[in-house]
């Protein structure tokens, strides 16, 4: 299911994201990046703002359409992803609080989505989990 960029406002993106959340820079060359464990990826916040784009998204354990789901997220639920492997991206967190309210709260979530159903919540990170 592909959902047009019409279908959420840019405002609304924005304020899925906290302004302090770090970006990895964009780079077409290569699609997958480098493995990096989970506890650190945590304690350095490399992760991108990011968001569902379906209803009932199965969260994975593995980036494996066979394995165990952990959780289900809906259409605009904010996450944070670290990287794609194939067609998966890996989840680090799920944004808790309310759209744009500060101190934003982030629940750690170690999972993968399939990148069907993800987008960037910048205009630049926009299709960053597509390419």
């Amino acid at each position: 299911m592909h959902h047009s960029r019409k279908s959420l406002t840019l405002a609304a993106l924005l304020s899925v994201c906290a302004t302090g959340w770090s970006f990895i820079s964009s780079t077409k060359a290569s699609a997958e990046l480098p493995t990096v464990p989970l506890e650190l990826a945590l304690a350095a916040d490399q992760s991108v703002c990011s968001f569902i784009t379906g209803n009932n998204v199965n969260i994975r354990s593995s980036p494996n359409p066979q394995s165990r789901v952990v959780t289900k997220l809906r259409r605009g639920d904010g996450v944070r992803a670290l990287r794609r492997s194939g067609n998966w991206v890996q989840l680090t967190g799920r944004v808790t609080s309310p759209p744009g309210k500060m101190p934003e709260v982030v629940k750690p979530l170690n999972g993968w989505v399939s990148n069907q159903y993800i987008n960037g919540c910048s205009e630049d990170q926009f299709e960053r989990w597509r390419q």
